[in-house]
């Protein structure tokens, strides 16, 4: 076998790396929840996406889970210390959503506080990298 060949075949040399897709590229990383509908006014809060496939997407301490209708749903708890007397209050974060055809996420965000369910706010998660 000539070296060439044999270079070829154990991946020697240069070789163009490869771009990947926007889907791709869309995975992990920097994402922005975006706030419509009557929820418009909040802030958008910035998270990192550390693992999303077909399975399940997981930001912070929130799993969701795609289930058969193709939607990702879940909820993570946390506690909150209200500042006027220290009481913590316990309460959920719920999501549902889906993809787009943009590539991103739409849906629904729920908090639920102490027992008590606030009104569901329509979401959006938005891929945003880096500025470069």
């Amino acid at each position: 076998m000539s070296l060439g060949l044999l270079c070829l075949l154990a991946g020697c040399g240069s070789s163009v790396p490869v771009a990947p897709t926007a889907a791709e590229a869309a995975q992990v990383g920097r994402w922005s929840l975006e706030y419509s509908g009557a929820c418009r006014g909040r802030e958008a809060k910035l998270i990192h996406i550390s693992q999303l496939d077909d399975s399940q997407v997981v930001f912070d301490d929130v799993h969701l889970r795609r289930n058969d209708d193709g939607q990702y749903k879940g909820n993570a708890d946390f506690i909150a210390s209200m500042p006027v007397d220290g009481r913590d209050i316990p309460y959920t974060i719920a999501y549902v959503v889906r993809r787009d055809e943009a590539g991103g996420f739409v849906g629904t965000e729920t908090v639920v506080e102490g027992g008590g369910r606030s009104a569901d706010c329509p979401i959006e998660l938005v891929f945003s990298p880096l500025p470069k």
